[in-house]
């Protein structure tokens, strides 16, 4: 409760990073995103889980304006992000999907500085912020001039959260941007993406399907259903609430987990 109280004193002493006022979405007349308030602080990791379907990547892709709300705003940094233009919203607000969108015929430099490039960098200034990032991202500075094709899923996934990073936004979108890796890999991003926001502290909305990485990494975990905020909480409020959307969340990675523990505590044959 101590940390919720804290999380509060910072949002009563600034306006939100992000906030959601009463969106509502529809297709087809069915409301995708039903009424959601919610409002982020600067500085703060908040992820998005859900089953499949909930609402989770149209609720973030509002922000970037991928998609428009029928009712409600949002606002970024105290801004209705309705009122500015499409390509100048999207150049303050890094985006990393699952997809990573790398464009394939151009070098991972030239991924890297597209958006410093599109704000007017200089040469020089773009050649140091590549090498910088390469660095942050754990990835030898020699693969700047590779291709997309070049890379394995994971330097992919590097170079996307590089890019989206490079202009420091004071907003960064993450839909599901490790989600196609194997367990080790996403493990690794994971751990990198986690010591870089306790780095650099940049506001974050990360959706994700898997549970365990949104307890690990978040410091609140919003829960969807149905186009709607279920529950919203810190990872250690959430792991105890009985609405039967987040227990059924919660209770399958923990029955894995014991599963596994049960396996491991076997003996081996003789």
């Amino acid at each position: 409760m101590q940390r919720r109280a804290a999380q509060s004193a910072v949002m009563d002493a600034a306006p939100p990073a992000l906030d959601y006022a009463g969106v509502r979405v529809l297709r087809g007349g069915v409301p995708t995103i039903d009424d959601v308030s919610l409002s982020i602080a600067a500085g703060q990791l908040v992820a998005l889980t859900g089953a499949s379907g909930a609402g989770k990547t149209t609720l973030l892709r509002l922000a970037n304006r991928l998609v428009a709300a029928d009712a409600g705003n949002v606002r970024l940094g105290g801004e209705d992000v309705a009122t500015q233009a499409p390509a100048q919203l999207r150049r303050g607000i890094g985006y990393a999907s699952q997809g990573v969108g790398l464009f394939p015929h151009w070098t991972v430099a030239e991924n890297i500085a597209a958006v410093p490039g599109l704000l007017g960098w200089d040469a020089a200034a773009r050649r140091a912020k590549v090498a910088e990032m390469l660095d942050l991202v754990e990835l030898p500075r020699s693969f700047a001039e590779r291709l997309p094709a070049q890379l394995s899923g994971g330097q992919a996934s590097r170079v996307g959260l590089a890019r989206a990073l490079a202009a420091a936004p004071p907003l960064l979108l993450l839909d599901e941007p490790f989600g196609a890796l194997d367990p080790e890999t996403r493990a690794a991003l994971g751990n990198r993406l986690e010591a870089l926001h306790r780095e650099r502290r940049f506001t974050a909305l990360l959706v994700t399907h898997d549970l365990a990485d949104a307890l690990l990494r978040a410091e609140r975990v919003v829960v969807m259903e149905a186009g709607r905020i279920v529950a919203d909480a810190t990872p250690a409020e959430l792991v105890r609430s009985v609405h039967p959307a987040v227990r059924a969340l919660v209770d399958a990675p923990l029955a894995q987990a014991q599963r596994l523990a049960a396996l491991q505590a076997r003996k081996a044959p003789a």
